[in-house]
């Protein structure tokens, strides 16, 4: 079991790191609270679709064509998941759509980009990056395209209907780099060397000012008060997603066993940060998402350990 445990708290620890520096600096008034919303509003415009285009980019046509079986059963893991998590807030708490489509992010959007990387490359050697970099890609495109439409059809005040949803989605910097990166890899166009570059540092500050941000966030929350509303979604994420991952990557589809086990174990890693981007930008349910992806990632540093120990002998 420790062997199965060293890389999840060698991952996690920075997580954990950077939330606190967040929660420190807003308890001890270093920065402003407020400064929560104007970070997140640098890693949605600038820093994440940076990432997202260089996750893609770096991977080639036969990569992104070849692993149909693995991202269908990552597609399907997550929008079951998020299903859950929709019908969950819709029937037992009467929440309103918006929320409940965000409930459903918040069940199925796991943080692979930001702890399941570098988690995995550490586990299983370096062989497991391009898996948990694909398994990224589909998340991405999945739980937030679909996010942002809904969204933007029940939270956006000026309205506007289907046509003004998906301009919205189109316009989205989280949507389009993938698209733009997907094309030049079709097309094997490469951006110059120092686009390039400057891509890949700016992706870097993706993950450090998200979980800063979140950080600075629940400074000013009650924790106990957060934790009775995101429990539900913590047990969806940590136990449903990756049981519905090994149901389908390990039996239903043709994975490739390698490539099934990075999966399950990314789909049972915690709410990733970025979910808090969407419920601030959208004002929906932000202390309940930040203390989720606090408290999921806390909790999954004992039950990812159990699903890698479980997978150990694949």
């Amino acid at each position: 079991m420790e062997s199965a445990l060293d890389p999840v708290l060698g991952a996690a620890f920075p997580v954990f790191a950077l939330i606190l520096c967040g929660v420190l600096a807003g308890r001890f008034r270093l920065i402003n609270p407020g400064s929560s919303e104007a970070l997140n509003r640098f890693v949605y415009t600038f820093a994440l679709p940076a990432m997202l285009f260089m996750a893609v980019y770096r991977g080639s046509l036969d990569e992104l064509l070849g692993s149909g079986s693995f991202l269908l059963a990552v597609t399907l893991a997550t929008l079951g998941t998020a299903l859950a998590g929709f019908a969950f807030s819709s029937f037992a708490w009467r929440a309103q759509p918006a929320e409940s489509v965000l409930r459903a992010l918040n069940a199925s959007f796991a943080n692979t980009g930001y702890l399941g990387i570098p988690l995995v490359s550490v586990a299983y050697g370096e062989g497991a990056a391009l898996p948990a970099a694909l398994a990224t890609v589909a998340t991405n495109i999945v739980s937030f395209a679909v996010a942002i439409v809904c969204l933007e059809l029940l939270a956006n005040p000026r309205g506007g209907g289907i046509a003004r949803a998906l301009a919205g989605v189109a316009r989205s910097p989280l949507i389009w780099p993938i698209a733009l990166a997907v094309l030049l890899v079709a097309l094997q166009v490469k951006v110059p060397l120092p686009v390039e570059r400057f891509a890949t540092l700016l992706a870097a500050a993706a993950g450090p000012c998200a979980l800063f941000a979140i950080g600075l966030f629940v400074s000013q929350l009650s924790i106990r008060q957060g934790l009775r509303s995101s429990w539900p979604s913590t047990v969806l994420k940590l136990v449903l997603h990756p049981l519905l991952m090994a149901a389908l990557a390990l039996y239903l589809l043709p994975v490739d066993p390698f490539w099934a086990k990075v999966g399950i174990v990314c789909a049972s890693l915690p709410l990733g940060a970025t979910a808090f981007v969407l419920a601030q930008r959208y004002r929906l349910l932000e202390a309940e998402t930040s203390t989720g992806a606090v408290f999921s990632t806390a909790a999954s540093v004992l039950t990812v350990s159990l699903v890698m120990f479980l997978l150990a002998g694949r």
